[in-house]
């Protein structure tokens, strides 16, 4: 097996699985974006940025360089923003081969084209590419610190996968596999918007009942676009979905959460912005959610409500969404 893989994004999610994959005796160039964060890893030893209590593994190579990075692994790991997944291939594709096996972490869906990421890397790289999902309740800072964590990998190559898993393979890092790729990425972007919906409840002084109904309610939606997007329903119910539902609508560090709860207490979309929040990936999605529903006609109340809620102010009719005509 190869000993060298790449790493692409270097949030707190990019660098939790690089410095697992440094830990299994890996190689790992790690791509950063910004010059900051390069810089502090390379001088400090930490992502100052984004997980600032960890010293990394030495064996953890930084770089600005994409090129480098892409040209030196058959394995890469792709922890992008959805929003920019797009673009940044574009500026790698000639360097991209059918040999190059994606390991997808992002989770999101694209704005007007409404793809998921591996559909994303399909137009850009080709169908015949390797792809493995990596999904499920898995908050960067626990599995950084080898707290005990299960996920789902999903891919439609059951050999890749298992070589995925091996790369992978810890004592606290447990892998699930399933076939249904698409339905372990439709599981993983719309519980951000689960979870912002749960957040703006809290922000307005709801309770655990309303968030119960919430949490009930996505559940039954995400099941319904999982369908849409021709997933398997039972996939919902699994860890990529009803796992990471649970995780990010009541984990105390979900910045889904987090952001709705600010959003409900009165904070606007501006307001977050100036003070330097990075918007979670939620915002994106149900934007696009948003979208795809107004062009396929289709019926989901969280994604009316949150999105009304955010870009409209719709303060007053958020309950009404929410429980009019309730399931």
């Amino acid at each position: 097996m190869d000993r060298t893989v790449t790493v692409l994004g270097a949030g707190a999610w990019g660098t939790a699985v690089a410095q697992l994959l440094a830990h299994n005796g890996f190689k790992v160039v790690l791509w950063c974006f910004e010059e900051k964060v390069a810089s502090d890893i390379k001088t400090l030893g930490i992502n100052t940025m984004y997980l600032p209590d960890v010293l990394l593994n030495p064996a953890i190579e930084v770089t600005t360089d994409i090129a480098y990075a892409t040209g030196h692994s058959r394995w890469i790991f792709e922890a992008i923003p959805t929003t920019y997944l797009r673009s940044v291939l574009e500026r790698i594709k000639a360097l991209l081969t059918s040999d190059h096996v994606w390991v997808v972490l992002s989770k999101g869906i694209e704005q007007e084209t409404f793809k998921l990421p591996t559909q994303i890397i399909d137009e850009i790289v080709g169908h015949d590419s390797h792809k493995v999902v990596l999904a499920g309740p898995s908050f960067a800072s626990e599995v950084i610190a080898y707290k005990p964590t299960a996920v789902t990998l999903a891919s439609s190559d059951s050999g890749v996968m298992q070589q995925c898993s091996l790369l992978l393979a810890h004592p606290t890092f447990a892998t699930h596999l399933t076939d249904d790729i698409l339905g372990a990425q439709v599981g993983g972007a719309f519980k951000n918007v689960i979870a912002l919906a749960a957040g703006i409840a809290q922000g307005l002084g709801w309770g655990d009942n309303a968030r119960a109904y919430l949490l009930t309610q996505g559940l039954a939606e995400m099941a319904d676009l999982t369908e849409f997007y021709e997933g398997n329903r039972a996939t919902v119910y699994g860890l990529s979905g009803l796992g990471d539902m649970l995780l990010t609508c009541t984990g105390s560090v979900s910045k889904n959460l987090r952001a709705g709860h600010m959003l409900g207490s009165g904070t606007t979309l501006v307001q977050l912005r100036a003070i330097g929040m990075t918007l979670p990936e939620g915002i994106n999605t149900v934007q696009s959610l948003h979208q795809l529903a107004a062009r396929h006609e289709l019926e989901s109340k969280i994604v009316r409500a949150v999105y009304g809620f955010i870009f409209h102010g719709q303060r007053d009719t958020f309950l009404q969404a929410l429980w009019h005509q309730a399931k």
